[in-house]
């Protein structure tokens, strides 16, 4: 199971290239799906775990239409990405410009994949999360217990 931690805060190259760091690098295979995610970043999976994901995604209901626009959402706005020689991922144009990205951006660990996020929009989400996080901690206690 790959297990992404930690965050780090990178630039984008004048080319689009995200550097990934290096503590990532080994748990990433050859093939990597970069995706628009919930709010307002980018996620991205190695392959065994993106594929995982799309096939949960077939498995929901075809017939509700919130499921078909999630769907959708997910695998439409989907790249696949490859690292080059340098740690680096090219991040598709119309990724960058549906989230507000610029040049500044945070790579935050979340589990079994990582998050690509605006620095600004992380700072500001950061922001408002951490002063909910004892109210969500308190909220989620009876979902891991």
């Amino acid at each position: 199971m790959r297990l992404f931690t930690g965050e780090y805060r990178h630039h984008l190259d004048a080319k689009n290239r995200l550097m990934i760091p290096a503590k990532y690098r080994d748990q990433l295979t050859p093939k990597i799906y970069v995706t628009e995610w919930l709010d307002g970043c980018l996620a991205a999976f190695a392959q065994e775990e993106w594929e995982a994901l799309v096939e949960k995604l077939n498995g929901l209901p075809i017939t509700n239409a919130k499921v078909r626009a999630f769907v959708r959402r997910i695998t439409g706005k989907a790249d696949e990405c490859a690292l080059d020689s340098q740690g680096r991922i090219l991040l598709p144009q119309f990724q960058l410009r549906d989230e507000g990205f610029e040049k500044a951006c945070v790579v935050v660990g979340a589990s079994n994949h990582f998050e690509i996020w605006p620095e600004k929009k992380y700072d500001e989400y950061s922001q408002i999360g951490g002063d909910n996080f004892e109210n969500f901690a308190e909220d989620l206690t009876e979902m891991l217990l």
